[in-house]
């Protein structure tokens, strides 16, 4: 009798956890902008693709020392360029995807002068 009441409960757990896959998922990753999405803004540099497609990356929020001003900073295929004006020196044509990463994660990764964030840029011929 007791495996009768099992078999329906084991069949019902199975039908949940199938039901869960990545097919109807439908969540996008708002902290990276592809090839394809670049693409479609329109945009000639990697500046006006982030400032036309992802604006909030570029804010600046709040203060980060009392006597200096800390800006988000700009990483080519890893390599650090500045702040957001360099966007302006990266084509479009090259880029794989852009990736924006918050003050929290860019500080673990990068130093403590990442408290407004970075942005990540790959392009086809990075690593």
């Amino acid at each position: 009798m007791k495996r009768l009441l099992f078999i329906p409960i084991l069949i019902a757990v199975t039908a949940c956890s199938a039901s869960t896959g990545s097919k109807g998922s439908s969540s996008v990753d708002r902290s990276t902008l592809t090839r394809e999405d670049i693409q479609s803004s329109g945009a000639i540099d990697a500046f006006v693709a982030v400032q036309t497609l992802r604006p909030h990356w570029l804010m600046k929020r709040g203060t980060t020392t009392l006597n200096q001003s800390e800006f988000i900073k700009i990483y080519l295929d890893g390599n650090l360029m500045g702040g957001p004006e360099h966007l302006r020196q990266i084509s479009t044509h090259s880029i794989a995807s852009i990736r924006y990463m918050d003050a929290l994660d860019a500080t673990q990764r990068y130093g403590l002068d990442h408290g407004q964030g970075a942005v990540l840029v790959y392009t086809k011929k990075g690593p």
